[in-house]
């Protein structure tokens, strides 16, 4: 075996790469003429180097890299030698490799060996991750073995050899920049470089260090450079690099060191377990001492020894809680125990860089407005997750040491996870601390940041800042079901701000949805209170409800309602539970009657008692939330004269809390004379506003319909009292077409298809086209239909209905659905892609809300990995996962590897 090492000028590392060698022989080839036409280099300097380190040396001139490894295959057959190693003078072949290389060839076993590569970016320590897919040659037999360009090489009994077997070192792009520079004006493929790469990325990088994609030439070969610990094997070529550099690592120069006002820092570590975790963390502040003001541990009634760490670190303290009170209320007991300027608190399955430590508080400190910061961190989720490849707690403070040396900005955010959180004192003591009602841990850190940011702090990240997680690690010692936990805190979070929400104050609440939330002050809740006080007697708006045997609902109604209405009237129609009492208490005008089998009816009893000069009705298992109270009372005491009501839809959330079905009413109208209901069921006053020719407006408000029994017992009481009163009404108005369409409708919803057939086209032909009802009529119409002859039959009656309205959201969704089951892919996506477009409209009707987002998003992303669109897939799918998070169909759906709209990025993402 002997090898053949090719070179010209670049040397820095050819004595590292002859010293790999060991007993191995080797010849370094040098080129006395640079590959690509440009002024030689110091290529007397490799002869020297060759020499020194005991190689041979050939020189020669060779105008082309192809001319160069030529030669040295010509030398090879001269001198005999039937196993070459064929490395480039910037290659070290690793002790692993060299003996797998020895016994392939001690046995002839392959004619052109190909290897594993390391590819190394800046020094010696930064590997290219993931590994290049090229795997060059390492050795030949010259007389086997076929050149055919550049470093290719074709043998009759190839062989390739993993990263088992040791890897090729390739310090390809380590060293000064002369070195890269030279490099990618002179190599063969210079004019391939990509144009600005030097300035864009090798420039770049120095200050953010997690730049991905960053090859000159095919940018993604290079997917991210990580710093690791110099392998043995290059310890040479370390101190070859430095000397190039002139004796210092510009890359890590300088010592990073805390600021002159430097705050008191008292440190909260919660603990519930887990001694091993907690020493872990305690030795990472050991070396930090000098930057803290104290350290205290919590101990929440550790299920093992854990708190019995704390007396090998004297530099901290413990307390003791006598029960488990949770990670809220023991963060808590430790910052009243606590005097510093700022608290840090800390689970106890942190480690924590002193370099890490520095960054985070600079990132607190830097402006009085900021009153908490977060680390960057391996293991979190929301805005502080980082892509962290490290194996080992060396390698982790080598990567902490790169982010506090770049130049990456903070950043504002609105939700910091509570594992590592620093805050001012102050901040602290005027949010309250953390809200002690979260059971045992989860959305207590989203319920601290949102009061932060209700009282102007900002909140920040600090990206030069790292903090190890090993994460959950306390609550998965926590006897607790955990996801009965996240779905208890989740509700309590969400209730206890529901109102800021309402009352448009916050876009969304902390860690609940993507993008920043977006604060109105003009909307906190006690100014439109104060607000709503002073609209609700101008708008004079009295509340008409009708009860029968609701003491379930009827309490949360009234509490929801209380705020905007000048007078509350319910009309009781024979409850014999407390819903009588439940509306006395509350303060309503309670009016008794027999049912008189009429809805329209037993309304009309309720108008006669009404005073105000606007009438609302609602029914007793519905709510009104403030935010839609608030807009009704605008609307109403700034209506023109020739408004005569207002829509607002009523959306059921017992099934889906943001989407659900949405039904059309007008829920808000003028009280005059005259005025009244009409339908036994399914009542409506739109026939009266409309007779006087008022104009009816829709309304950004909505009324949620919260306490639907979904019982088996309720449905089949409500389909017989429904059944009745239908046929009643059919009696009082035969031919009428609304009457005919809530038959049909009741039919098809009770799966009567041939019933609902019949009844729905009786309603169509007796309606006009432009009958709220007649688009509603054709999708049930064109569903039963399909149930019964099949889709093509269902897809005729959508063509139909798609005929008197053209955009109707609900009928191409329908569209879809049927183009897609008769794989016609492209008609349902264009079927698709109109219900994004077409939006609700100003009809009537009943609309499930989904359709105007993930439920067609998810559809429409099927369709597309259908027609092999998969960056249309892909997009879609996203967008449903953004515009519903919860549902996880759309993200089941994103990654099965055969679509290829997966990255591993992509996942981590989601």
């Amino acid at each position: 075996m002997h090898a053949a090492i090719i070179c010209h000028d670049d040397a820095i590392y050819l004595s590292a790469v002859i010293d790999a060698l060991g007993d191995v022989p080797a010849t370094v080839f040098v080129n006395e003429l640079p590959w690509g036409g440009a002024h030689a280099g110091d290529w007397q300097e490799a002869v020297r180097l060759a020499k020194l380190a005991g190689a041979g040396v050939e020189n020669g001139k060779w105008g082309t890299e192809e001319e160069h490894r030529l030669a040295v295959l010509h030398w090879a057959r001269q001198h005999c030698i039937q196993h070459l190693l064929i490395p480039d003078s910037d290659e070290i072949i690793s002790p692993e490799l060299l003996s797998a290389l020895e016994k392939i060839a001690a046995i002839n076993l392959s004619d052109a060996v190909y290897c594993t590569m390391d590819t190394y970016w800046k020094s010696p320590e930064y590997v290219i991750e993931p590994r290049e897919r090229l795997m060059p040659p390492i050795m030949i037999n010259p007389f086997t073995a076929r050149y055919l360009r550049i470093r290719e090489f074709a043998g009759d009994c190839p062989l390739m050899l993993s990263h088992e077997h040791g890897v090729l070192h390739h310090l390809s792009y380590s060293g000064p920049d002369h070195r890269i520079a030279r490099k990618v004006s002179t190599w063969s493929h210079k004019d391939e470089v990509l144009h600005d790469w030097w300035k864009d990325v090798w420039e770049r990088w120095d200050g953010e260090r997690q730049l991905r994609d960053i090859h000159p030439t095919h940018p993604a070969a290079y997917g991210v450079a990580v710093r690791r610990l110099v392998p043995p094997i290059l310890e040479t070529s370390w101190h070859s690099y430095l000397s190039a550099c002139g004796g210092v690592d510009p890359l890590h120069s300088g010592e990073i060191a805390p600021g002159k006002d430097w705050p008191n820092i008292s440190v909260v570590i919660p603990l519930y377990g887990g001694p091993e975790d907690l020493a872990l963390c305690l030795q990472s502040l050991e070396v930090c001492q000098d930057l803290l003001h104290e350290v205290l541990v919590v101990d929440d009634a550790s299920p093992d020894d854990a708190p019995n760490v704390v007396a090998e670190f004297p530099f901290a303290k413990c307390l003791h809680n006598s029960t488990n009170k949770g990670f809220a209320a023991t963060c808590n007991v430790g910052a009243s125990a606590t005097t510093g300027d700022v608290i840090l608190f800390l689970n106890s399955d942190t480690v924590v860089p002193r370099c890490g430590l520095i960054r985070l508080i600079e990132a607190l400190t830097k402006s009085g407005t900021v009153g908490a910061a977060g680390p960057m961190s391996n293991n979190v989720g929301h805005f502080q997750y980082l892509e962290a490849r490290y194996s080992n707690s060396a390698e982790m403070q080598l990567l902490a040491d790169d982010l506090a040396r770049s130049d990456l900005d903070d950043f504002d955010c609105d939700m910091l996870v509570g594992f590592c959180l620093a805050i001012r004192r102050t901040a602290w003591d005027e949010a309250g601390g953390f809200d002690e009602s979260f059971r045992v841990g989860m959305f207590e850190d989203n319920d601290l940041c949102h009061r932060l940011r209700r009282l102007r702090f900002r909140l920040v990240v600090s990206q030069r800042a790292f903090v190890h997680h090993k994460g959950n690690s306390s609550l998965n010692r926590h006897p607790e079901d955990k996801r009965q936990v996240f779905a208890e805190n989740r509700e309590q979070f969400s209730n206890k701000w529901k109102e800021d929400l309402e009352f448009g104050y916050a876009s969304h609440l902390p860690g609940m949805a993507g993008g920043r939330v977006m604060y109105d002050e003009t909307r906190r809740p006690d100014k439109v209170r104060e607000e709503v006080a002073e609209l609700a007697p101008a708008a004079n708006i009295s509340l008409c409800m009708i009860v029968r045997n609701e003491e379930r609902v009827l309490g949360d109604c009234l509490a929801s309602v209380k705020p905007f209405f000048s007078q509350v009237i319910v009309v009781d129609t024979g409850s014999e539970d407390r819903t009588v009492e439940i509306a006395r208490e509350s303060g309503a005008f309670v009016h008794e009657m027999e049912w008189p089998d009429s809805f329209a009816g037993a309304r009309n009893e309720s108008l006669k008692h009404a005073t105000g000069h606007w009438i609302c009705w609602l029914d007793a298992d519905d709510t009104l939330p403030f935010g839609s109270g608030y807009a009704m009372l605008k609307a109403v005491t700034s209506a023109p004269d020739d408004l005569g009501g207002l829509v607002m839809p009523i959306r059921f959330v017992n099934d889906d809390p943001e989407f659900g079905t949405s039904v059309d009413h007008v829920k808000v109208f003028r009280n005059k004379r005259g005025w009244q209901f009409e339908g036994r069921i399914h009542e409506q006053i739109l026939q009266d506003i409309r007779k006087d020719g008022l104009n009816i407006a829709r309304l950004n408000a909505e009324v949620l319909h919260t306490g639907y029994d979904t019982s088996d017992e309720g449905q089949e009481k409500k389909r017989l009292r429904d059944e009745h009163l239908l046929m009643l009404d059919l009696q009082d108005r035969p031919g009428h077409p609304f009457v005919l369409f809530n038959l049909g409708m009741t039919a098809h919803y009770l799966q009567k298809h041939e019933e609902a057939i019949d009844w729905l086209k009786q309603s169509v032909a007796a309606s006009q086209p432009s009958d709220s009802h007649v688009r509603k009529a054709y999708t049930m119409w064109a569903v039963s239909v399909a149930h019964l002859e099949g889709t093509v039959a269902g897809l005729a009656i959508v063509e139909e209905g798609l005929v008197a309205s053209p955009d109707d959201p609900e009928l191409l969704f329908r569209k879809g659905v049927f183009y897609t089951e008769l794989e016609q892919y492209e008609a349902a996506a264009q079927a698709y892609e109109r219900v994004l477009q077409a939006g609700r409209g100003m009809h009537f009707g009943s609309m499930d809300t989904g359709i105007f987002g993930y439920k067609t998003l998810h559809n429409l992303g099927g369709v597309y990995v259908r027609l092999g669109n998969y960056g249309r897939a892909r997009e879609s799918y996203l967008h449903a996962m953004k515009s519903n998070p919860r549902v996880v169909d759309s993200a089941l759906a994103l990654f099965p590897s055969r679509w290829r709209i997966a990255t591993v990025r992509l996942v981590k993402q989601v």
